[in-house]
Parts: structure tokens; sequence; C-alpha cells
């Protein structure tokens, strides 16, 4: 059971003296709560003897009282909410006490009143009662408002400060973030501190994650995978983050055969460590795999952020990026070393030979400068227009014997033909790889050109070349 104490404003208001033999008795011994009732005693003075001063202290004073049993405090930290919310609480328990026609608190009431005079001085004592239940409803309801906005910022900052104690430091970078979204968005008066000191503490945090790699520089044939995966391990002062994200960008052939890249997004696990096994490669030549610390679902909340924020947003990401490290690996062929032959039917709008292999000569041209041991050709066309490879090996065997290990063969023609300020020409195809031996098929693809020139026969001639010139290059980059 709660005491309720007295309260006196300034002014002579204060503990009736021992003379003031004629002050009621719940002044002299305030009562105390029971079963039903919490009970509120105040007093308010007027050195200049106005009852109504006298009486709007008394007001104030109860409703300090009240407040103060509710367990609220206004701080600089409390939202325009809570504070408007006190406010009008405020005002109906004002309203009760002076019997305005609009009151409607429930639960309190004046259950007395006294005036005393002595001398100029007036003071008025009043006598309040407060159901139990009405009262710690109210008490709960503000309680929560004024908690509410703060929780959602002290929350994840001290979250993220135990994160961090705890060595889960991306998990911590999180939780920072979050904190600051929720400063940014609340209208607390120092909000716009608290949000740029969670920025801060999340790129200083971001900032000491080391990315070190493990299993660098590692080597492979084309199209055979990688003997051991690629190994991070991610750290801030020499302890394991568990739960990092990571994304991982990595080259891969796209379906046209051409170099692309592709990306994945992994987490380290209690070790820190992740381990990233590389699709079969498919392209040779040099390359690398990078791994970035992967903020994304974290930061993208903070999109909607005020544009104040911006710099500090750009900094975090410019820290995640600069964190990034870079696997080197080398994917190595054996083609180059195969004695291959080339044949290819070049044809017209209506499907005749051209007679000029200029197909063949880009690819024979491309393969040499990837110092392939190539050769072109003749074999018989009908079997290149019927693509009958079986045909085509026997004659390969027939006229060459064992000087080659492998055949590329094709066909292409002209689609279309426009004239328009100089000639454009469009010619597509096809290109298959064979191994002579087995007659099994390495490679094989559809490709298509287009080139201009000042003449339908100068367009038509670079077309093919060109074609040419580009099923080289793919072939040298995929060939196992």
């Amino acid at each position: 059971m709660a005491v309720v104490v007295v309260l006196a404003l300034s002014g002579c208001a204060g503990s009736p003296s021992a003379y003031d033999r004629d002050l009621p008795n719940w002044v002299l011994e305030p009562p105390r709560s029971d079963d039903e009732y919490e009970y509120f005693v105040a007093a308010g003075s007027s050195p200049a003897g106005d009852a109504a001063e006298a009486e709007d202290r008394a007001s104030a004073a109860m409703i300090d009282e009240i407040v103060r049993y509710l367990g609220v405090r206004v701080t600089s930290e409390t939202t325009a909410t809570a504070r408007a919310s006190l406010e009008q609480f405020e005002t109906d328990v004002e309203q009760q006490i002076t019997q305005r026609a609009d009151a409607r608190l429930s639960g309190f009431r004046v259950t007395d009143r006294f005036r005393s005079e002595r001398g100029e001085v007036v003071t008025v004592y009043l006598l309040g009662s407060y159901e139990h239940a009405a009262l710690n409803a109210e008490r709960e309801r503000l309680q929560a408002l004024f908690q509410e906005r703060e929780d959602a910022i002290a929350e994840p900052e001290q979250r993220a400060r135990q994160l961090e104690r705890e060595g889960r430091s991306y998990e911590a970078v999180g939780s920072y973030l979050e904190a600051a979204r929720a400063a940014a968005g609340s209208q607390l008066e120092n909000a716009e501190i608290r949000a740029e000191r969670n920025l801060n503490e999340a790129r200083r945090l971001l900032a000491a994650m080391r990315l070190d790699k493990h299993a660098d520089e590692l080597e492979t044939e084309v199209r055979t995978p990688f003997e051991e995966p690629f190994e991070l391990r991610v750290t801030v002062d020499g302890r394991p983050v568990p739960g990092a994200r990571v994304r991982i960008s990595y080259q891969d052939a796209r379906a046209d055969g051409r170099p692309g890249m592709r990306s994945v997004v992994m987490s380290a696990d209690d070790e820190g460590v992740l381990r990233f096994r590389h699709p079969t490669p498919r392209v040779v030549g040099s390359a690398g795999v990078t791994m970035t610390l992967d903020l994304e679902p974290v930061l993208g909340p903070l999109a909607e952020l005020p544009d104040r924020y911006r710099p500090q947003l750009d900094a975090i990401r410019r820290t995640a990026v600069e964190s990034q490290t870079v696997f080197r690996y080398r994917v190595v062929s054996r083609a180059h070393n195969v004695p291959t032959a080339v044949a290819f039917l070049d044809t017209d709008l209506v499907g005749n030979a051209t007679g000029r292999g200029a197909t063949r000569s880009g690819i024979v041209d491309a393969l040499s400068r990837s110092e392939f041991r190539v050769q072109a050709i003749a074999l018989e066309s009908g079997l290149l227009q019927d693509e009958n490879h079986r045909g085509l090996l026997e004659q390969l065997r027939d006229e060459h014997g064992d000087d080659f290990e492998r055949l590329v063969v094709g066909r292409a023609g002209i689609d279309e033909v426009t004239e328009d300020n100089g000639a454009i020409v469009r010619v597509s195809g096809s290109v298959t790889v064979l191994e002579v031996e087995t007659g099994e098929v390495l490679y094989s693809t559809a490709v298509s050109q287009r080139s201009r020139a000042n003449s339908p026969e100068g367009a038509v001639s670079a077309a093919f070349r060109a074609l040419g010139d580009r099923i080289g290059e793919q072939l040298a980059a995929t060939l196992p």
C-alpha cells in the first residue's frame, strides 16, 4: 500500500502548523490507500489572499503528485507523442479537479476541499481519490508510451554492444544500423545525434573486419573442377566473426560461350570461415573470385533516411567495398597443343557455296593468335552442308591420316542484305568441334554476325570474316 505524501507549493503553503486545529484530519493525517482507492492530498496558497490562485496552485500540486505516482518523467529523449499524451492527461485531471463541464477522466475525483485563511494568506487543501484499476491502467499506458520509442533505439544499441562483446561483430553492425534507423525516424530531441553515433559505430566495427584469404592462386584445366575450395576467414582483432554474410562474385561462361559474371552470398561458419567451391570453369584464362562483406539486408531499409545521413551511409558502403579481397586463379587448356583441322562452308542467300572460305580464315587466324596448332583444310561441301560428321571424319582420316586429333567444322549463310547508305549483311551458322578418334562432340554452338561496308560484296566478306574471328575466340577460351 502506497503512503501518500502531502505536497505543498512554494508561497505560504506547508505542513499544517500546530495551532491550525481547524484543519480536517485528512490534512493532518493523509489517508492511506485502501483496496479500492489511492488517495492524494495537495495544498496551494496565495499570499495575496486570492482564493482562485490558491486553488490553481493546489490543483497543480495534485497533478504533480499523481504524475509522480505514475512514474513518468519528461526528458530530452521523450517523444512528442508521449509529451502530448501526458499533457492531455494533466488537462483531464485539472478539469476533474475544477469540476468543469467537459471533465472526462474516469476513476478520479476530488472527494474533499478545505480553505484556510490566516491574515491575508489563503490556503486551499484538496483530497483526491483515484480508483486503483483506472490509475494503474493509466500508469501502464503512459509508461509504455514513454518507453516505446526509446526502446526502439536503446534495445538495438544494447544488443549491438553485447554482440560486439561476444565477437559476433557482423550481427552487431546490423544492430547499430537498426538503432540508427530508429533514431533517425523518431521525434526525440537528440535523434540526429543518436542516429549519427550509431552509424559511426557501425562503420568503426566494419572497418575493423578483415577478410583473410587462403588457398590463393589456384589452377585447373578448363572443364575440370578445382581440387580445393576458395577459403576465406573473417576476423576482428584476430577473433572469428561467425555469421558474416559475404557476397562472392566469380566468372562463368554465358550461354553464348563468352565470359560473364555471377554472384552468390554465403555466410561464415562459427569459426568465421566460408569455403566457396567454384563451378567447373568453362573459360580459359586468368581470372579472380572477389569476396566482399554483404550489407544489403541491413543497409537496404536505410535508403529511406533523410539526405543528411547520405554521406555516412556512402562511407559505410565504401568501407565494406574496401574490405574486399580477390582470389586469383588460372584456367589452362591443353587444346592449343592438339593438332586441329578447320573446315567450314560459307553459302550465299540461296544456299550455294561462295567458295571463298572467309569464315574458315577468321577461325584459323583467331586460333593462331592463341598459339593453337591449327590448319585450314578442304572437305566435301555436301558433307559440310548436311553436317554429316561421320562422313567428314572418314574423309579427314582418308586424306590426312593421323595428322589431326580434332576437327572444327560448320557452315554459315547469309540471312539478309540491306542497302541503305552502304550495305549491311547479317550471316549466321553453327560450329562443332569433334574428337577425330572417337567422334565425340567437344563443343557446339550457333553464332551470328552483322557487318556494314560500302558495297554488298564487301559487307558479305567482312561479315563472314568477323563471324570466323568470333568463333575462333570462343574456341580458344573454352576448348578443353
